[in-house]
């Protein structure tokens, strides 16, 4: 539990069932959609599968192991790139005035899983067919709900969802390893993972540990997600968002720690599937993007979270001002 007097958002978010949506239940698809669109976050019961239950406990092991490498080993793999590689702390804005994040991570992009070949120099090399295993798994079941999604919407041809992920045309799907560091600083100077919306369509988010906070279109406050045991959390994405016409909701979220001190280190996983780099769509404000351009403008928009486009916050999906969100344009099925 934390041990600030927070608000946690636990049962008023829906819980969707990994087998339910496989089998293309009715019922589970309409809690799908009604999810996306009110919530724009749920967890996911995991149980029935069990492969994916071990996938994630090794998970967390083979990447404790590769964290625990002196800096010098892991910046080895560094590529200064936003998909692929190491990435050490601090490289962007953190939540807090005159923080930087504080996290690091290592990212390994579909291009490379397709390839079958992992651009790492290290001793995780040999972990590769692991990962991409895990790649493989994770791609199937965010897939799936995208295919549940346009089955419920009504979408047919290029419409459909699964339409914008074709592994014919270039992509930024990725996986992301994520280590927050534990400290004993009151104020540290590297902190938590800044507000933002998710670039992506859907994120499959595999955590144990407290620190993911949402902000709560209805309390319009922060509120922490509560980690649940064998569920991943799934939230919707901008490239879903937009293209959608905004029905379905991309929520801003981040990552903070429950109390001043952070006594272990926390760890997520967390599988970014993202629509191919042409995908168009326009933003809250008219202006046309590719989902590329989207992209890389709001990763630099993470190195200075000040940027805007046409007077709108982009790290938050132009959906936030100060910590109030706008009124929202998605709503219920019945809406």
């Amino acid at each position: 539990m934390p041990s600030i007097e927070k608000p946690v958002l636990s049962s008023s978010l829906p819980t969707l069932h990994l087998d339910l949506l496989l089998a293309a239940d009715l019922n589970e698809r309409r809690k799908l959609l009604n999810a996306c669109r009110s919530h724009g976050f749920f967890y996911l019961d995991l149980s029935s599968d069990l492969q994916m239950m071990g996938y994630w406990e090794q998970m967390l092991e083979t990447m404790k192991d590769y964290f625990e490498q002196p800096l010098e080993v892991k910046m080895e793999d560094a590529r200064g790139s936003d998909n692929t590689g190491y990435e050490p702390m601090g490289t962007e804005v953190g939540p807090f005035g005159m923080t930087r994040d504080g996290y690091e991570s290592l990212k390994v992009s579909r291009r490379e899983h397709l390839q079958g070949h992992a651009e790492l120099t290290t001793s995780i090399r040999d972990k590769t067919p692991f990962i991409f295993d895990f790649m493989r798994k994770s791609h199937e079941i965010t897939m799936m709900m995208c295919e549940r999604l346009s089955d419920e919407m009504g979408l047919s041809g290029s419409d459909r969802f699964e339409s914008f992920h074709s592994t014919e045309s270039p992509t930024l799907t990725n996986l992301a390893w994520l280590r927050y560091p534990k400290y004993d600083s009151i104020s540290p100077d590297t902190v938590g993972h800044n507000k933002h919306t998710d670039i992506g369509s859907l994120t499959l988010l595999f955590a144990k540990q407290w620190g993911l906070q949402i902000l709560s279109p209805d309390a319009k406050t922060w509120a922490f997600v509560k980690p649940r045991p064998g569920h991943a959390v799934v939230n919707v994405g901008d490239s879903l968002h937009f293209p959608s016409g905004r029905r379905l909701a991309s929520v801003v979220h981040r990552v903070i720690p429950v109390a001043d001190k952070q006594m272990e280190d926390r760890y997520s996983i967390a599988y970014f599937l993202r629509v191919h780099d042409l995908t168009p769509w326009v933003d809250s404000t008219g202006k046309e993007w590719t989902a590329k351009e989207w992209h890389d403008f709001k990763f630099d928009a993470f190195r200075s979270p000040d940027t805007k486009e046409n007077g709108e916050q982009v790290l938050t999906g132009m959906m936030e001002d100060g910590d109030i969100l706008r009124r929202p344009c998605w709503g219920t099925e019945e809406a």
